[in-house]
């Protein structure tokens, strides 16, 4: 909320001085010639070229990936001086192994800090392999440095990563040819970097093609910009769920994040509007650029988790709510960080005339983020997400101008009905081969003017965006002017959100001098005062101080806010604290604790000593022995650090190992122990347990295990360890048969990661609400069914569907891991499978 409390920084957009309104078929620049895929040269080794990420003051980040025919990178670097390459200095690279579609592979980072300003070139080795081969040395040039007034531009574009079957996108290849061609400095998305699901194979590499494969870093795509231009990305939908976040991997922006104290890797979020407890990436952060700051921002959610309400809603309670990590972090750096530019990028649409993702109404208005950032200085706000091109007028004064740049790569789509505030939009009907237009625009009349990219120059306060469709023609530019008449008031430190200091000190400043300031605390009437301000013996409770400032050419309308809470009192001890164990695990819940300030974070214990910490209301304790007796206790810490008194102790008893009907680690290296099986290969690079595992790689499905048991069983488990590598096709996990082989039941999961029962007695899918996603690692899968109609199901020993349903009154007397059906595409291992007649645990 923007509302008493928040800082109000006055909004700087007061005109836009030059409109260039062209039509989409205008010629304003000469068309883009075909850019030859940057790979002929490479070596075999190199998996994906050279990219920059982290841009910022004198530093960089370079990364690449490889094959894994040697275990040392290094990077060779120097300055560009009369454009002439010197590679005087040799930086030690870092790996981490990850799988993309079938391979295995290194990703390398060198993290540069470069001794001045200017330009700069490197090139990348495996041991003493030059993977670069006969290509020249990519260059890029530093950051604009903060508070400088030098032009500079940089390029926004978002929803991009996507190919048809043949691994092609011809559209998007012009998208990203245009950036590497623009001239700008750095690059930043608006989201959904990657399709379907933002995996490693969706993001490929420079050898391996296909449906969904190497759709950002195969030869044609972010090859081409990515070793001279740094990006910046903002999460999406698509890629935000699981643990394993290739995104947060991939785009490493450790400096940025760590300078704004933003927030960069994956939390569990539980559990709003009825909501699953699902891991999500958390991805926010700002840096400088000349006089601009940049927020990028996490405006995303999971969209297979709607509880109660839809994703939109979501979004808005579990990052924009006050109170929320985000929001809080979000308002502080906005009220502390005054500067003459402020730009935002987010995926969610705050207006989108798009015929399917519509406005995000929730994050409208002078409450809600719109609000928070056009209070406190922001200018240009641009999203994603809709797939079109979409230019808004200011929603109120005093609110940002936002756009719509979701065609980056992804399907484009239609528009309508066109809204008041839409000034210019484009978009684009697949099914109908049909154009269309809102506002000033023209209606386009091939769908490569709707895929776009923007580049933005900021020349000191006048902004120009330049939006560029994938055939190089440049449509609806608008310059803006941000200068102000009048001074506006920042707020440069102040208290944490919340503390348990009695003594406060706030400084502030203005952006033009000399300025005098007034202040007003906890309401009352504005006195003069000077930065910094100190206030002492303050009572516990809720604390602000308004300030503004006057200068010659007058006062600054809105002053800039700091609120915080003293908070000098531990919150209450948690209650209901509840164990239930099962076979290596016990599980944890509690009543969620309040406090004035908010929680933090809880404390479990275990026999009198911490255990961990965690932000949710439940934790799931897998290091536990089976006979041996456990007792837990959980304290709240609140958002100033007072820790609570430890609840009451609950003792838990892990059972014994429950023996087993049949199980099978496949150990002795073949699958002998199955009656029957077809497709499944036991192998040992990916295992969970031992040495062997069974993998199923296949474009064509067919690839399963099954065991006739020794009897019938009316109630019946099964569990099984398995890793989804790539799930381009459903695939089935693990399912109940009859003695006669007729099915009677199967868990699969879904290309997006959904996790589902099919009943075949009664023809229905049953959802667990669980999302397991491909590259998420290993899970143990369990299954528990009786003839008298109850299912339940665990995944990695927590309870994710308990349901009493119809089901088949037949015995189980064949139990089956794999996909018996043809035509799939997935590459799925199995591990450690079992049948038991009571619970097996993971």
């Amino acid at each position: 909320m923007a509302g008493a409390g928040s800082g109000r920084l006055r909004h700087r957009i007061a005109k836009v001085v030059a409109v260039a309104i062209v039509a989409v078929t205008g010629m304003v620049a000469p068309a883009l010639t075909a850019t030859p895929a940057y790979a002929a040269g490479f070596s075999a080794a190199l998996a994906r070229a050279p990219y920059l990420t982290d841009l910022t003051g004198l530093h960089v980040n370079v990364n690449w990936a490889t094959d894994k025919s040697a275990t040392v990178g290094s990077l060779t670097w120097g300055p560009v001086l009369g454009g002439v390459c010197q590679l005087t200095s040799t930086a030690t690279a870092s790996r981490v192994s990850v799988t993309i579609g079938a391979l295995a592979r290194y990703q390398w980072k060198v993290p540069l800090n470069l001794p001045a300003t200017g330009t700069y070139c490197y090139r990348p080795y495996l041991a003493t392999t030059d993977l670069l081969g006969t290509e020249a040395s990519p260059a890029f040039t530093t950051q604009e440095q903060a508070g400088s007034t030098d032009p500079f531009s940089f390029a926004v574009f978002g929803d991009w990563g996507m190919v048809d079957a043949s691994g092609v996108n011809a559209e998007q290849t012009g998208v990203i040819s245009g950036i590497a061609q623009a001239g700008v400095r750095f690059a930043v998305t608006v989201g959904d970097n990657g399709y379907p699901s933002g995996s490693q194979t969706n993001y490929g590499d420079l050898q391996q093609t296909g449906a969904n494969t190497s759709a950002i870093f195969g030869p044609n795509f972010w090859t081409l910009a990515g070793p001279t231009v740094p990006l910046f990305t903002a999460v999406g939908n698509h890629g935000l769920s699981g643990t394993a976040h290739t995104d947060i991997k991939t785009w490493t922006q450790d400096t940025v994040v760590a300078e704004s104290g933003g927030r960069y890797q994956n939390d569990v979020y539980c559990c709003v509007n009825g909501t699953f407890s699902s891991n999500y990436g958390s991805e926010w952060y700002a840096f400088d650029a000349g006089p601009a700051r940049f927020y990028i921002l996490d405006s995303a959610w999971g969209d297979t988790n709607k509880g109660t309400a839809n994703s939109y809603a979501n979004d808005y309670a579990a990052h924009f709510t006050p109170g929320t990590p985000e929001y809080e972090w979000l308002k502080h750096d906005l009220e502390t960080h005054p500067r003459a530019v402020k730009f935002a990028f987010s995926h969610f649409p705050f207006y989108s005339d798009s015929g399917s993702e519509l406005s995000d109404t929730y994050l409208q208005g002078p409450n809600s983020l719109e609000g928070l950032l056009g209070s406190n200085g922001v200018d240009l706000v641009f999203n994603g997400h809709a797939h079109i091109y979409q230019r808004n007028l200011r929603s109120a004064p005093g609110m940002p101008a936002t756009y719509v740049t979701g065609g980056g790569g992804a399907k484009v789509g239609p528009l309508g009905p066109c809204s008041a505030i839409d000034a210019y939009a484009i978009g684009w009907s697949n099914s109908k081969a049909k154009g269309y237009a809102c506002g000033a625009a023209a209606v386009p009349t091939s769908k490569a003017q709707v895929f776009h990219f923007l580049k933005v120059t900021v020349a000191g306060s006048t902004i120009t965006v330049e939006p560029t469709d994938s055939t190089g023609q440049t449509f609806d530019v608008q310059t803006y002017d941000l200068s102000a008449s009048t001074p506006e008031t920042g707020i440069d430190s102040a208290p944490p959100a919340a503390t348990t200091e009695t003594t406060a000190t706030i400084a502030f400043s203005a952006t033009s001098s000399p300025a005098t300031f007034a202040c007003a605390v906890d309401g009352t009437a504005a006195v003069p005062c000077t930065s910094p301000l100190t206030l002492a013996s303050l009572t516990e409770g809720p604390h602000s101080v308004a300030v503004q400032a006057t200068t010659t050419a007058g006062t600054d309308p809105t002053p800039a806010i700091a609120s915080w809470q003293v908070d000098l009192t531990a919150p209450a001890a948690p209650i209901g604290l509840a164990a239930s164990p099962g076979p290596g695990t016990v599980q944890l819940t509690w009543q969620p604790v309040s406090d004035p300030s908010g929680i933090d974070h809880y404390t479990v214990a275990r026999d009198g000593a911490q255990l961990t910490t965690t932000g949710g209301v439940q934790f799931t304790d897998a290091a536990v022995t089976a006979g041996e007796t456990y007792t837990y206790s959980v304290s709240a810490t609140d958002a100033a650090g007072n820790q609570s008194a430890a609840s009451e102790s609950v003792p838990a008893t892990v059972p014994e190992a429950n023996p087993t009907v049949f199980s099978d680690g496949f150990e002795s290296g073949t699958l002998s122990a199955w009656t029957t099986r077809s497709g499944l290969t036991v192998q040992s690079a990916e295992t969970h347990s031992g040495v062997f595992a069974a993998r199923a790689t296949t474009t064509n499905g067919a690839t399963y295990a099954k065991k006739t048991l020794p009897a019938e069983y009316a109630d019946a488990y099964a569990r099984v360890w398995f890793k989804p590598i790539s799930t381009e096709s459903q695939v089935n996990i693990l399912r109940f048969r009859a003695a006669n082989g007729t099915s009677l039941g199967y868990l699969y999961v879904t290309p997006t990661g959904a996790l589902a029962y099919r009943n075949e007695a009664a023809g229905t899918v049953i959802a667990t609400g669980a999302t397991i996603d491909p590259g998420s690692g290993w899970h143990a899968l369990e299954l528990h069914t009786t003839t008298a109609g109850l299912l339940e199901v665990w995944v990695d020993g927590v309870s994710v569907l308990s349901t009493t349903t119809n089901l088949s009154t037949s015995p189980v007397g064949q139990f089956q891991i794999g996909e018996v059906n043809a035509g799939r595409t997935y590459d799925v291992v199995f591990d450690d499978a079992a049948f038991a007649t009571t619970r097996v645990g993971p």
